[in-house]
């Protein structure tokens, strides 16, 4: 199924179009988000709502509404990158009456009344690989959200489910020309604050008896450095690639749960996270605790996956 066969057809028939985010949005949210709206302005000549979590990472690529300002009894909604509907950053959207999901994530709920799942490196390679096979237009700054989101989604294109295709789709969307430097400059962008923070996590990391690495940022490490979501995640980076242990975990307070972000080097733990409420893809998923006491039994069954 094309997503664009079905906004073809579904888009005039409603008062408004709305594209909305996943809860804590990270870059293939909003780059899908933006790349998505953009794409229907230019060939439909109609300026899609986005509704989404106030993130300043990515204020550069345009504005956006918050949950809970829009009605969506006579809406389009077009739901992207969540596979859940609890993890909807506006649950509001399930009142609308026409509902698209567009998702790369393993299929656990099929939400909407159309459902684009496929399990591919990014949302935005959904989205721009179906642009592209309609022939669809799509402008440099179409391209620069999509692109954006492909790069931050896919470690630069280093982790698994990047392939030849996701490579080819990237380089088409750098033919639109867009100032590409400038982007990854924009995304690479720290502040201070976010540095120490980094510091920290070196001097925190701690390694279980049974090889698992893992962080605990608390609230109080979230306010002292002035975190928000996206920024406590740039913590698996200290995780990443350490040699023997393929398997790491993040906690993070969230409000009156304990976040939980799983990441492995070729092995399939999504397994975890689901038995633990989540989701997700095979080698990166996450899940949400209702106290910081069940971090040792996520631990415990994270280190039966670790080999020996």
């Amino acid at each position: 199924m094309n997503a664009f066969d079905i906004i073809a057809h579904q888009i005039t028939r409603w008062s408004k179009v709305v594209i909305i985010g996943h809860i804590q949005p990270d870059g293939d949210c909003m780059g899908s988000s933006f790349g998505l709206a953009h794409i229907i302005q230019d060939n439909w000549g109609i300026k899609p709502i986005i509704v989404n979590q106030p993130i300043r990472r990515y204020g550069f690529l345009g504005s956006w509404q918050l949950p809970g300002s829009v009605d969506y009894s006579d809406a389009f909604a077009i739901q992207v990158d969540n596979s859940t509907r609890s993890r909807s950053a506006d649950p509001a959207f399930m009142t609308s009456p026409a509902i698209l999901k567009i998702d790369h994530h393993i299929v656990v709920d099929s939400y909407g009344h159309w459902n684009v799942e496929q399990q591919l490196s990014s949302c935005c390679q959904i989205i721009a690989g179906q642009a592209f096979e309609k022939g669809l237009t799509i402008s440099p700054e179409a391209a620069q959200a999509l692109y954006m989101g492909m790069v931050t989604d896919t470690g630069r294109f280093a982790y698994s489910g990047v392939d030849a295709t996701t490579l080819s789709i990237a380089s088409r969307l750098l033919e639109t020309g867009f100032d590409m430097p400038s982007l990854i400059s924009r995304i690479d962008m720290r502040s201070m604050s976010s540095v120490g923070f980094i510091g920290w996590c070196y001097s925190q990391l701690q390694i279980s008896d049974g090889g698992i690495p893992w962080l605990y940022v608390t609230q109080e490490t979230i306010d002292r450095y002035g975190l928000s979501p996206d920024m406590v995640s740039e913590a698996l980076s200290v995780m990443r690639n350490i040699e023997g242990h393929p398997i790491y975990v993040l906690f993070a307070d969230l409000e009156d749960k304990v976040r939980v972000e799983f990441r492995s080097d070729g092995i399939e733990i999504v397994d975890v996270a689901v038995k633990f409420g989540g989701g997700g893809h095979k080698f990166a998923c996450g899940a949400r605790l209702d106290s910081n006491s069940q971090i040792p039994d996520v631990i415990r069954e994270l280190e039966k996956y670790q080999p020996k």
